[in-house]
């Protein structure tokens, strides 16, 4: 392994470490925050090793969150042309992108991840999950191991928020 490879698995690892203590907090406006850190260092690592369309995702999804994170402190509802937008947007950069089979992974994490963090609570984690395992062949196939192992850890911490604070916080309620 190449000192450059090492130098994206270091980073990949931060951005995984960042993105998996957003999805544990409960306050959305720091959910976002540690969104765009932890995008931002996979979108720099994925970059390194040259999975350009992962890349360009990233930086989408960095570009969106911090959209969200002001949206979010100033209104409670986004408008609906932001949301399409937020889909257009993706699909037309990927589209003209497009160069292998792996590229439709993150293409369709492109269109789940926005929706995703338009949500709250359960619906905003499931989403997130989905979007997480789209990414893990795809950090395989472009040797971003850390990124892959890191989605597949994220996965559980989100599977863990999910039962935590969705699943028997429900439960709770259902009894009382």
């Amino acid at each position: 392994m190449t000192t450059t490879n090492i130098l994206a698995q270091i980073i990949n690892f931060m951005g995984c470490i960042f993105n998996m203590i957003g999805i544990n907090i409960k306050n959305k406006s720091k959910v976002l925050l540690f969104f765009i850190i932890g995008n931002s260092c996979v979108a720099t690592a994925l970059g390194i090793l040259n999975a350009k369309v992962g890349m360009i995702i990233q930086i989408i999804f960095v570009i969106e969150t911090i959209i969200n994170y002001f949206f979010e402190k100033k209104y409670d509802k986004y408008p609906f042309w932001l949301i399409i937008l937020y889909i257009v947007i993706p699909t037309a950069i990927l589209i003209s992108t497009f160069s292998t089979v792996w590229d439709i992974l993150p293409l369709i994490s492109g269109i789940i991840f926005p929706i995703a963090i338009l949500l709250r609570g359960f619906k905003l984690r499931f989403l997130n999950l989905v979007s997480v395992f789209l990414w893990i062949p795809y950090n395989f196939h472009f040797g971003a191991y850390v990124g892959a192992i890191g989605c597949i850890i994220f996965a559980i911490f989100n599977i863990s928020a999910i039962i935590r604070l969705d699943l028997l916080k429900k439960s709770a309620s259902d009894v009382e």
